[in-house]
């Protein structure tokens, strides 16, 4: 009311220019307060914007220390597991006192390197070639060396396999002990533990020592006619049950494939044939009539003595034959026609002789796990870290792959080959080869200066 008396008082354009001054404070005041308010807004969208991009880096943050730990931790297993083999490369040159004679490195410290190409010590001096002479009765072991090798295996054994550390030290005491040709004293334990995986089983570090003693007793390989028709007359012969099998009256009556054939009424054995014809056709100082006289004497006492193949028969038995709690020794006829497979495609006509080698997903998974038959008919759930990879699963898993019903139909060798599937399972399988343990010791005793013949 002063302001506008005293306007009032003024000159009029002294009174219009307080009022605009006034307008204008007026419009500067609403000017502030509207450009405080959209700051105080845009300092919000900004606080806002800001927690999200922390939250946001705090997250990449979190993954990026994730992913630097993994690193860090690969990293540190495998400088570990060089070391761990680096070590155990020593303690293995340690334990058979031989020389580390390459250089040794860690690269990177994660791996180890074994450099073939930088030897630390000078190579042994070549030995001298010595004088020519005869190894076959050196090496090979006789049909008694054979039933005492398999007694000391059966004794260490409750089947027809054994831990691998195990199978290389009865070899080493039966060599100590004499038990073996008198060259296998000088085979160290590594010779021993290479000739041992030759046989592996479906089990980690466990021998198919069954297998080995059949290789050791360096049976003919027969063919798949001949496989068929014995596991025909096995099948015939063995006795049906929980603990059936080929008893040893069955065993005795078998015809093998490398037996002498049955000589006809009023002729010997083809064994003694060949002998006879060799031996008269041998030049000899005596009249021919005494050579042929002595000759007959002779096939006369052959006639009243076991021959080695029946003594090498016998020895098989007593060697793969599985004694019950009853006392009676039974045979499993399946799995010693398996072990006689040098090769998958004979393993399938040896199992499927009635069906011309096609065989059953049943007959498929046993084939596959030949040294754990019988199988039982129903297998336990797989609990172990490594599955099997010739389960009932896969095998299924197979026959659904080839359109197959798993319950009923049959499949023969080259449609398994022929499939992806199947061909990784058949490669998988080790135990169909042929595994010449002699060959392998003759190289060992070629490569320190012995002399390999031709076995």
């Amino acid at each position: 009311q002063a302001a506008d008396t005293a306007d009032a008082e003024l000159l009029p354009s002294r009174a219009q220019h307080n009022g605009a001054v006034r307008a204008l404070q007026a419009e500067a005041r609403s000017l502030w307060r509207a450009e405080a308010a959209k700051l105080r807004r845009r300092c919000r969208a900004l606080c806002v914007h800001g927690a999200n991009a922390l939250a946001a880096n705090k997250a990449l943050l979190e993954r990026l220390y994730a992913q630097l730990d993994a690193r860090l931790g690969a990293r540190v297993r495998a400088e570990l597991e060089a070391v761990g083999a680096l070590v155990q490369l020593m303690r293995a040159a340690v334990e058979s006192e031989a020389q580390l004679s390459h250089a040794l490195e860690l690269a990177d410290g994660a791996a180890l390197v074994v450099d073939e190409s930088l030897l630390l010590v000078p190579r042994r001096p070549a030995m001298p070639a010595p004088a020519p002479r005869q190894r076959l009765g050196q090496l090979r072991l006789s049909v008694a060396q054979l039933v005492g090798l398999s007694a000391r295996f059966g004794s260490e054994a409750t089947g027809s396999t054994l831990p691998l550390r195990t199978a290389i030290d009865v070899l080493l005491r039966a060599a100590a002990a004499g038990e073996l040709p008198p060259l296998w004293r000088q085979f160290e334990r590594t010779v021993l533990l290479q000739v041992c995986r030759l046989f592996p089983s479906a089990h980690a570090a466990q021998v198919s020592w069954h297998a080995l003693v059949l290789a050791l007793a360096q049976l003919p390989a027969p063919t798949s006619a001949q496989l068929a028709a014995l596991a025909e007359a096995c099948e015939r012969n063995a006795t049906p049950g929980e603990h059936g099998g080929l008893t040893r009256s069955s065993w005795d009556e078998l015809e093998l494939w490398f037996g002498p054939q049955p000589a006809r009424e009023g002729e010997v054995a083809r064994e003694f044939d060949v002998e006879a014809v060799r031996a008269a056709s041998a030049p000899s100082p005596y009249p021919a009539h005494t050579r042929v006289h002595a000759h007959a004497e002779i096939l006369r006492a052959r006639r009243n003595n076991p021959l080695p193949s029946q003594a090498l028969k016998a020895a098989l038995f007593d060697a793969l034959a599985t004694r019950h709690a009853n006392g009676a020794s039974r045979l499993n006829q399946q799995r010693f026609v398996l072990y006689t497979c040098d090769s998958v495609p004979k393993a399938f006509a040896a199992t499927a002789f009635a069906d011309h080698g096609a065989v059953s997903a049943a007959e498929l998974h046993a084939l596959l796990h030949r040294d754990e038959l019988p199988l039982p008919e129903h297998p336990p759930a797989e609990l172990t870290p490594n599955p099997d990879p010739f389960s009932l699963a896969v095998v299924h898993r197979l026959f659904a792959e080839l359109n197959c019903d798993a319950g009923k139909d049959r499949v023969p060798y080259l449609m398994v080959a022929n499939n992806p599937l199947g061909a990784r399972i058949l490669s998988a399988c080790e135990l169909y080869r042929v595994n010449n343990v002699y060959a392998v010791l003759e190289a060992k005793l070629a490569a320190v200066g012995d002399l390999a013949i031709d076995m």
